[in-house]
């Protein structure tokens, strides 16, 4: 069961504040919700091997929970200060994240002849459930934090923590990845969160990406 963390916030700044939009990491997981989906429906055909869609799956899920570890759980402890209630909330999602890498390893192996193929259905629905249960976690217990203790400035930090290990074609190739089965009046928003050298690139190549069979 969670923690209950008292919100505290940040000198200077309302709980409510606009500024700090958690886009990005809602189009996350909204992307990461889909390709789970889809990885169970796959999986139940039998065919064991690695698709487009698990590497992009468990590339983008890689960087994510980096980012969160190194950059956003930091900047919430700084923000809240030393306490318990906190720690044991930021402990249990470390915890999920551990748990979350070794159920990826374990389809993984699946997909790659290092672990029984057979299984593959079984650990994708476990990886699945898993996932899901921590992006509830994350949503309903971190985004209210972030928007009493957080700074705007903090949270680009975050944000470009997301970006920063994709250039501009691999960063379109993630864009275009959050971008799939996105409402149409959400898209805008997420693009507007990469650099312009990125959206350009993802014009370019956007007829591409349309195509390409991920699953």
């Amino acid at each position: 069961m969670s923690s209950t963390v008292p919100h505290r916030v940040h000198p200077g700044r309302t709980g409510h504040d606009p500024r700090v939009d958690p886009v990005l990491i809602h189009a996350v997981h909204h992307a990461l919700r889909r390709d789970l989906r889809a990885l169970v429906c796959w999986a139940r055909t039998g065919v064991p091997v690695a698709t487009p869609g698990w590497t992009d799956f468990r590339r983008y899920l890689t960087v994510h929970h980096e980012a969160e570890d190194t950059v956003l759980w930091p900047l919430l402890l700084a923000a809240a200060g030393p306490g318990p209630g906190l720690r044991r909330v930021l402990a249990e999602l470390e915890d999920e994240h551990r748990r979350v890498a070794e159920l990826v390893a374990t389809v993984d192996d699946c997909l790659s002849g290092r672990g029984p193929a057979s299984r593959t259905l079984e650990h994708a629905t476990a990886l699945a459930a898993a996932l899901t249960a921590h992006l509830h976690h994350e949503e309903a217990t971190v985004l209210p934090l972030v928007a009493n203790l957080v700074t705007p400035g903090d949270w680009a930090h975050f944000d470009i923590a997301q970006r920063k290990p994709l250039g501009p074609g691999p960063g379109a190739a993630f864009l275009s990845w959050l971008l799939e089965g996105l409402p149409p009046d959400r898209q805008s928003a997420v693009r507007a969160q990469f650099p312009p050298a990125v959206r350009l690139a993802h014009r370019a190549l956007r007829a591409g990406h349309a195509r390409r069979v991920r699953w």
